[in-house]
């Protein structure tokens, strides 16, 4: 008789287990998740939405557009979203602790220094003494300390201003700047603006053997701890997507400009603005450590240029295990 109970009693435990288990399968997971205004930061999340990805992992999923980001990472840490994507610069922020990188989602080529003609600057040493604008903590200022180094020059060296995405490219179109450090799709802004009075002076494809430039999807930490499953399904669901986007470029442009509005033409101009990684693109870059190679060489930027004050395993802000585990189900 003992033995029929306990062996009602497990059979019992399993079921429950297994209700459970179906529970968190079939539950709907409401995110919120932040997006940038250009290809790179937009589309895998816009195909994630618009092909029924995250809807296939039982993701509602709300878009919401940011400038920068630095901002999405604040508004992250303000529990106003939970996911996101970052380009290069606003690494450091994980570096430091404040978000978790979930994956990478492509290299960057799209970081350019570019100077007005009437300044007479053609090369990055002309900067000297000269006025240069960026957006401190992204990309663009990784880009300049990469320049003046290779120059054998400093911040110290130049007039360096502190100005928002939103308004870099007027800097030069309104001659309030001799320069700028800036990167797709707002080097079209100056283009469109200054066709015959500007000059590209520097591209970060210059600096290929010191720089990898990076763009990821982002969490926080408390998020992971607290839903590690909505996590791994987010992560799945932007995966798919970006299979879709390196297959299906031409495509992945159109469903991006739908979803968030964003520019089809301009979006276009971007598409080889960067190497988009697919889910086998990384499977192989955990196989042979290519992902530690790249996320290694970014802060060892950081740390030389000053914005960190120190090197940290990269896997106290890089989730390569949780990773690893989805790549194997895809």
């Amino acid at each position: 008789m003992k033995k029929t109970i306990y062996l009602l009693i497990i059979i019992f435990i399993i079921l429950s287990c297994s209700n459970n288990e179906n529970n968190i399968d079939n539950n709907i997971i409401k995110i919120k998740v932040g997006y940038l205004s250009d290809f790179a930061g937009a589309s895998a999340i816009a195909i994630a939405k618009g092909k029924g990805f995250f809807e296939e992992e039982n993701l509602d999923a709300e878009i919401i557009k940011f400038d920068n980001g630095p901002s999405e990472i604040l508004s992250m840490i303000g529990h106003e979203i939970e996911f996101g994507y970052i380009g290069n610069g606003a690494h450091s922020h994980a570096i430091k602790g404040y978000v978790k990188v979930l994956f990478p989602n492509g290299i960057s080529k799209a970081e350019k220094i570019i100077a007005g003609k009437w300044t007479n600057i053609k090369t990055i040493s002309d900067l000297k003494g000269k006025t240069v604008a960026t957006h401190l903590g992204t990309s663009g200022e990784t880009m300049l300390n990469i320049a003046l180094k290779t120059a054998k020059l400093t911040k110290d060296d130049i007039n360096l201003l502190n100005v928002n995405i939103t308004n870099l490219a007027n800097m030069i179109i309104n001659k309030k700047a001799d320069a700028v450090s800036i990167w797709e799709p707002h080097t079209k802004e100056i283009i469109d603006a200054i066709p015959n009075q500007y000059v590209v002076i520097s591209s970060i494809t210059n600096y290929s053997n010191e720089a990898v430039f990076i763009s990821s999807f982002i969490t926080t930490a408390e998020y992971i701890n607290n839903n590690p499953y909505a996590a791994a399904k987010f992560s799945r669901a932007i995966l798919k997507a970006m299979d879709y986007r390196k297959y299906n470029i031409n495509d992945a442009v159109k469903i991006t400009a739908e979803i968030t509005g964003i520019d089809e033409n301009m979006m276009k101009q971007e598409i080889d603005t960067a190497v988009w990684f697919s889910s086998s693109d990384l499977k192989n870059s955990c196989k042979y450590k290519n992902i530690e190679k790249w996320y290694n060489t970014q802060q060892k930027l950081f740390l030389d240029s000053g914005i960190i004050k120190e090197n940290v395993p990269i896997t106290n802000y890089l989730e390569l295990d949780m990773l690893k585990n989805i790549l194997s189900d895809l």
